[in-house]
């Protein structure tokens, strides 16, 4: 039973006495006997959720999945910096894509070498120290005439570059990474790709 807030003493009292009846017979009545229970994920006809749609396997495709070839290489040297005479060693760097949007410009690229080289590609930063990151690289737009550095952010004192670090070995396994650029104008449809101590290569841009 419901009380109203602003019902007078004598409509209670009538209320009271209809309410108290309704719900006697209402407990005696087959017809009010409360439904059956339905279980989550189930239909009122017993159907269940994974019979209505089947779950599809995708094994074979997740396992035959291969990464995207590279569209552009180039031959170049590794140089350890911080040694009085820098060792240089061969390697290899593989452009796999430069994708950009409306807020940034994602370089994809890999290295290896034919053997392993270790604590190699200090050059490929822009300190001159052991900072880790290739935030040398760079992403040119030979028709606008216009260089794209790596983004960076500050937290606290600290600089750190938008971009994964560099590997401490490469060998004939291909490491791959990815640095982040400012996004390019849509009448960019290709960029040269500079690595320090690779020859530049030109690649196409996705969008």
């Amino acid at each position: 039973m419901i009380l109203r807030p602003h019902a007078t003493a004598r409509t209670l009292t009538g209320s009271f006495t209809v309410a108290v009846v309704a719900l006697s017979l209402a407990g005696c009545s087959a017809q009010d006997k409360p439904d059956p229970k339905v279980s989550p994920g189930s239909t009122a006809s017993g159907t269940s959720g994974a019979a209505a749609g089947q779950l599809k396997d995708q094994s074979a495709a997740v396992l035959a999945w291969a990464p995207p070839a590279p569209v552009a290489k180039t031959e170049g040297m590794l140089v350890d910096q911080p040694l009085k005479k820098p060792a240089t060693v061969p390697a290899t760097a593989e452009v796999i894509s430069v994708q950009t949007g409306d807020a940034s410009t994602v370089l994809t690229w890999q290295l290896s070498s034919a053997t392993d080289i270790p604590l190699h590609g200090f050059s490929l930063n822009t300190t001159g120290g052991p900072r880790f990151w290739p935030d040398a690289v760079r992403l040119v737009d030979l028709v606008g005439k216009k260089t794209y550095a790596v983004n960076i952010m500050n937290v606290g004192d600290d600089t750190h570059c938008v971009c994964s670090t560099y590997p401490l070995h490469v060998g004939p396994d291909p490491v791959r990474m990815t640095s982040e650029y400012p996004p390019l104008p849509l009448t960019v449809t290709s960029v040269s790709v500079r690595i320090p101590n690779f020859a530049p290569v030109t690649v196409p841009v996705t969008r």
